[in-house]
């Protein structure tokens, strides 16, 4: 008899090619790609590329030869990625830098990217932080009509245009001061805090009569959003901040304190008060000898005031600091109560903030990346 033939073993159905490594980073893929490796993986080879094969320990460790296909793939999409990220930022920077645009979709890129504008002592200024000045003041132009009905500044005429080379310049030179002061918050680790942003949107949004008459009065005059208001608030107390800073800074009110000093010793060595406030102090009051009046207690400064209280009628203080400077007071008399006192002063103020940023600007390294 012949021996029975063994069945013909069956093709299997199933695929055993190897799927590509995940990789073991944690960043998340960009969904581009993503998307893009999921239907690579998902669309099943051909069966002439790959034909049926039994299962085997080599294709249970996966096949090495899908691997750099694999790694081809991906490194082509994600080239496919960087060269149109790069076409895409190179078309953006040559509508800043050589067209100066001011467009809406421009402003939305650069308030993503940070274009440069201008260099202050190695920190930037974004072209978004310059364009949003500068269609602000363009905003507030517009806004504004004349007595026959026309608008202020009409832009796109040759004056307009004009006008508006010459605001933009003012943006870029306020835009540097804004980052001096923002290095020097950074110098005397000042900082704003939410609460007192918000401290001041409500005594705002209170003297207007409502939230909505403010947003009405931002989006009508300047294009702001609420946001937008509470940013500038938060700088706006930050340069105050600063201010104060600045002008307490012992370091750099050595003349002024010196100055005072001197003052007092020609007083107490019998010099008339009147005659030297004249002379010597920076107070409207100095052209009346320094004669403040009558006052009470809260109305002025708590330094001055508890300096002012404490001496009797004819006595002179010592030099009193206060945010204003440095003060000499002379005590005339009180009232029958003793609830006002009539005082004197001569007042050397401290260094002036505004000429103390002109210098520092002008110290400044600056290099400008835009010249309207």
């Amino acid at each position: 008899m012949e021996p029975k033939k063994k069945p013909a073993a069956r093709k299997s159905t199933s695929r055993y090619a190897a799927k590509p490594k995940t990789s073991s980073t944690h960043r998340k893929p960009n969904a581009a790609v993503a998307a893009a490796a999921a239907e690579v993986a998902s669309t099943p080879p051909s069966s002439s590329q790959h034909p049926v094969v039994m299962p085997s320990l080599a294709s249970q460790k996966g096949d090495s030869t899908d691997a750099p296909q694999g790694r081809r793939g991906w490194l082509v999409i994600a080239g496919t990625i960087v060269g149109l990220l790069v076409v895409f930022l190179a078309v953006f920077a040559v509508l800043i830098y050589k067209f100066h645009s001011d467009s809406r979709i421009v402003q939305i890129v650069a308030d993503v990217v940070p274009y440069p504008a201008e260099q202050v002592n190695g920190h930037f200024v974004s072209y978004g932080d310059y364009l949003f000045e500068v269609n602000s003041v363009k905003h507030y132009y517009l806004s504004q009509t004349t007595a026959d009905g026309k608008i202020a500044i009409d832009f796109t005429t040759t004056d307009g245009k004009q006008k508006l080379k010459t605001l933009q310049g003012q943006v870029l030179q306020e835009l540097r001061q804004d980052a001096i002061v923002r290095q020097l918050a950074t110098k005397y680790k000042l900082t704003v805090t939410d609460k007192e942003v918000q401290t001041q949107v409500d005594q705002i949004t209170k003297s207007a009569g409502g939230l909505a008459k403010v947003q009405d009065v931002l989006k009508k005059f300047y294009g702001w959003s609420l946001n937008d208001l509470k940013k500038k608030i938060s700088f706006q107390l930050l340069q105050q901040k600063v201010t104060t800073q600045v002008q307490s800074d012992p370091g750099l009110n050595t003349q002024a304190k010196n100055q005072a000093t001197s003052v007092l010793k020609q007083i107490q060595a019998g010099g008339d008060f009147a005659t030297l406030a004249k002379k010597y102090s920076q107070d409207s009051s100095a052209a009346n000898g320094g004669d403040l009046g009558f006052f009470g207690k809260g109305q002025m400064v708590k330094a001055f005031e508890d300096a002012a209280f404490a001496l009797q009628p004819g006595q002179v203080s010592g030099l009193v600091k206060t945010q204003y400077g440095y003060s000499i007071i002379k005590v005339t008399e009180y009232n029958a109560d003793h609830s006002q006192v009539h005082a004197s002063q001569i007042l050397i103020k401290p260094v002036d903030f505004t000429q103390y940023l002109q210098t520092q600007l002008k110290q400044a390294k600056i290099h400008q990346y835009i010249h309207p």
